[in-house]
């Protein structure tokens, strides 16, 4: 089936805000030192987004009496994954705190133990009325209206809790002992920051799965980082360069077809990696400077 204009709008939309809300969140996770703790929550959605379809099904089968439509079954993805995220945030948080188990620990075997519990459910449950390769790499040419509603939706409270408390984030980032000398609620910030990475992830899963979203969070800012002295411009231009990406590549895998999250994924890692040459290249002309 050829691909249209009018079949191109709502994925086309959906690639500029998966971008930007990837990018945005990506700068947050940097500032804040949780990139490892981002790539194992992408994991643990991998059981939620199963755990939601199984109980969408369910649940609407019993109520309707008949089977459930696609509408509902793709809306319960996202849902599915973001309730599994608090969980598997608290668990992380608590083996974090055990004697002996660093924080990295903690988030490796929350990342073993999602991609192992949405395996199994996924077999467990097998045949599911969604593919499981859905939940793994997504399909951004198969989003519909509610997927799109729900990542503006995201992208709408991301960018007004950054404009609101945007300053006692970075400072929370930076320096949290500061932050609490200040008299100031770490935790509130904290939960707030990690709530924020969940959202965003849980909306990311249909347009490019529970593996590729670390990506799209984390290349693009990381990308920015070396040519940005503010926070606010940490947060403009990861959100453009996650935009940039995400479109150039939506472009060169319907150009070359190709899958789509994977070329996009494919060229966030390029652009870090070119950032990082010429930042590296930079530095070595200033530093042989007299």
């Amino acid at each position: 089936m050829s691909l249209t204009p009018q079949l191109l709008v709502l994925p086309l939309v959906e690639t500029v805000v998966v971008g930007v809300l990837a990018g945005v969140i990506g700068a947050l996770a940097v500032l804040d030192r949780r990139v490892f703790f981002t790539e194992s929550v992408t994991h643990a959605t991998f059981p939620g987004a199963v755990a939601g379809v199984v109980a969408a099904s369910g649940l609407g089968g019993v109520l309707t009496g008949g089977e459930v439509g696609y509408g509902t079954l793709s809306l319960a993805v996202p849902v599915g994954a973001i309730v599994m995220c608090l969980p598997m945030i608290w668990l992380m948080r608590r083996l974090g705190r055990l004697p002996g188990i660093s924080s990295q620990a903690a988030a490796g075997v929350i990342l073993a133990v999602g991609f192992a519990l949405g395996s199994l459910l996924s077999t467990w449950f097998a045949p599911l009325p969604l593919k499981v390769d859905g939940f793994l790499t997504g399909s951004i040419l198969n989003v519909n209206r509610t997927d799109v509603g729900l990542t503006v939706a995201v992208l709408v409270i991301t960018l007004l809790t950054v404009a609101v408390g945007g300053r006692r984030l970075a400072m929370y980032c930076f320096d949290s002992v500061g932050y609490r000398a200040a008299g100031l609620s770490a935790r509130m910030a904290e939960w707030t920051v990690l709530i924020l990475i969940c959202l965003a992830i849980g909306v990311l899963v249909p347009a490019v799965g529970t593996i590729l979203p670390i990506a799209l969070i984390a290349a693009p800012a990381a990308a920015a980082c070396p040519w940005v002295r503010t926070v606010n411009g940490l947060l403009l231009g990861a959100g453009a360069m996650g935009a940039g990406c995400c479109l150039l590549g939506f472009c060169v895998a319907l150009a070359l077809e190709l899958s789509v999250g994977g070329t996009i994924a494919v060229v966030c890692a390029l652009a870090y990696t070119v950032s990082a040459g010429f930042s590296l290249r930079c530095r070595a002309r200033r530093a042989g400077r007299p």
